[in-house]
């Protein structure tokens, strides 16, 4: 079936023009918005613009995903570059960390009002491709001004293309107003789009599907329910969440392989409910921020700062917490949680287990990994930088490194390179957010089921026989335990200790936080919110204002 990458791929730069021009001058090679919207072939492309800015340097290509899992208590900061990352650990204004998520959502919601100011005026646009770029804008706008509230709390509302001067110069509006918004827009969204693989007969047009990689009324939806989650609208979320889980919007399941979630062979599987479209066909060009170009590659960028030196920069390591974590409890048949070997690479004196690119962390190396098609010969005294980290009484022979979503590629001139699609929202995180749900209104007992789906697939024993009957506050402990399995590396841990309010005082900072992870030492009382960038103060002259904690 046909997907979004090979559609991005081929996209030329389209919008790179304000709605009205200052100077009166047209370049023929250059589309504006005076040129562009005329026809419905316009309408498709300008849709399909809106997915690029997802896969920019500060959205998912690296720096989202980076920003919330460095942050988080599953991982911790091992970079031997420290521009970056040690701010984000010592809780101090930086630079291109906090600026380009900042600027890269503002993209996506700037193309997204680009498609849902124009596309009304297309006059051969059939209503029901109107209707689907309509519900994509709206989808691709909520998600952006979602990651915003998340990232920084207080921004800066345009719900469309700015008319004026003036128009640039914006205060920021409440966030229970933005978070309205939000609602608003993948409600829409919800309204509108297209299923999972959905097929449409438009008049004139012909068989239309919905290709892998769009916006779906299933993804619309699982937005929608953690919008509300992360406000504590646990009774608006629960509905929502039934209706993915009974089907109301396509047919989802958990896979039976845990580890085909995080691999390129297995993508737009069954559990997976939106994720973002990489390919390693497709250009030359690393596309790290700005005008998107032809020749812009459609990979994943974050896949270096994961993978262990010296394939990667090695700049994040899992937590000592993570790690412990995953040994509490064993298989029904005595064996490790096998979400722990698909998630981690480790090793240990008494029983080696993984690899890393064909290479054991003691430098001998598998002796059937090499072929003719891979001649790649082990390197002399090969070996892996320490993910150890002494100023936080984790000695250097703790060598535990991140599996999830590496490519695991040989090829160390490939390691930029990782065309394996991010899986943004699973079935597995619907079903444990409806099961905190269900906790949240009382109905612990009817919580457990649809946590053991989740278990069952680990092959874990039933959690009614090992631990029955728990209270609300018990089951609580449990949701936490069993999503930072489930979910590690994925983006998910920092929001989940900022909805449950684990940094609002400094009492739970240091009795739940700092013993799980020793970084939080630096934690500095009403930062849980990035900084505003400083650029956008100054460029605003002081209309946007600095968060609070900031100043």
């Amino acid at each position: 079936m046909r997907t979004l990458k090979y559609i991005l791929a081929g996209m030329a730069v389209l919008m790179t023009a304000c709605s009205k021009d200052f100077v009166d001058l047209v370049n023929p090679n250059e589309s504006t918005t005076g040129t562009f919207w005329k026809t419905p072939d316009d309408a498709l492309l300008g849709t399909n613009s809106m997915y690029q800015a997802l896969i920019y340097d500060g959205t998912y290509m690296r720096k989202y995903p980076w920003t919330m899992d460095v942050r988080a208590d599953d991982s911790y900061n091992v970079t031997p570059y420290g521009y970056v990352m040690s701010n984000l650990t010592s809780y101090t204004i930086g630079g291109e960390e906090i600026e380009q998520p900042w600027e890269c959502n503002y993209v996506g919601i700037w193309r997204a009002n680009q498609v849902m100011d124009n596309i009304g005026g297309i006059a051969e646009l059939d209503p029901a491709l109107r209707d689907r770029y309509m519900g994509e804008a709206f989808f691709i706008r909520g998600l952006c001004y979602f990651n915003l509230l998340n990232l920084y709390r207080n921004v800066v509302v345009y719900t469309h293309v700015p008319q004026s001067v003036q128009d640039y110069y914006n205060k920021q509006s409440p966030p229970n107003e933005v978070w309205d918004l939000v609602y608003s827009d993948f409600q829409n969204a919800l309204n509108l789009c297209w299923d999972k693989g959905e097929s449409r007969t438009i008049p004139d047009v012909g068989l239309v599907t919905n290709e892998l990689g769009r916006a779906t009324r299933a993804a619309a939806a699982a937005f929608l329910a953690k919008s509300y989650m992360m406000n504590s609208r646990f009774s608006d979320a629960a509905p929502v969440l039934k209706d993915i889980i009974d089907g109301v919007y396509g047919s989802y399941s958990l896979v039976p392989d845990y580890r085909n979630n995080f691999i390129a062979s297995n993508e737009n599987n069954a559990e997976s409910i939106f994720e973002l479209q990489y390919s390693l066909l497709f250009g030359s060009v690393q596309g790290w921020i700005g005008n998107p170009a032809p020749d812009w590659q459609k990979e994943d960028g974050y896949n270096k700062s994961l993978a262990a030196q010296p394939f990667g920069w090695g700049d994040i390591a899992p937590s000592k917490y993570l790690y412990e974590a995953f040994q509490e409890e064993q298989t029904v048949d005595g064996k490790n949680d096998p979400r722990m070997e698909a998630s981690l690479f480790f090793y240990h004196p008494d029983s080696p287990t993984y690899s890393i690119y064909g290479y054991y962390q003691d430098s001998t190396y598998k002796d059937d990994f090499f072929t003719e098609a891979n001649p790649v010969k082990p390197l002399d005294g090969m070996s892996f930088a320490t993910t150890g980290r002494t100023d936080l009484g984790i000695s250097d022979t703790f060598k535990v490194f991140i599996r999830k979503y590496v490519t695991e590629d040989p090829l160390l001139d490939r390691s930029w390179e990782s065309g394996i699609n991010r899986r943004l929202v699973r079935y597995a995180d619907i079903l444990l957010l409806y099961a905190e749900c269900l906790n949240e209104a009382g109905q612990t007992g009817d919580a457990y089921s649809y946590i053991q789906q989740v278990r069952d697939r680990a092959n874990l024993p039933d959690l009614t026989t090992v631990k029955p009957s728990m209270d609300q506050a018990q089951m609580r402990l449990q949701i936490d335990h069993e999503r930072l399995l489930e979910l590690c590396f994925e983006a998910w841990r920092y929001l989940d200790l900022l909805r449950w309010g684990y940094f609002e005082s400094q009492d739970k900072v240091d009795n739940i936080l700092i013993p799980r992870d020793l970084e939080f030492r630096n934690w500095t009382l009403h930062r849980e919110y990035l900084a505003i960038p400083p650029t956008e103060i100054q460029r605003t002259n002081s209309i946007v204002q600095q968060n609070p904690g900031w100043g």
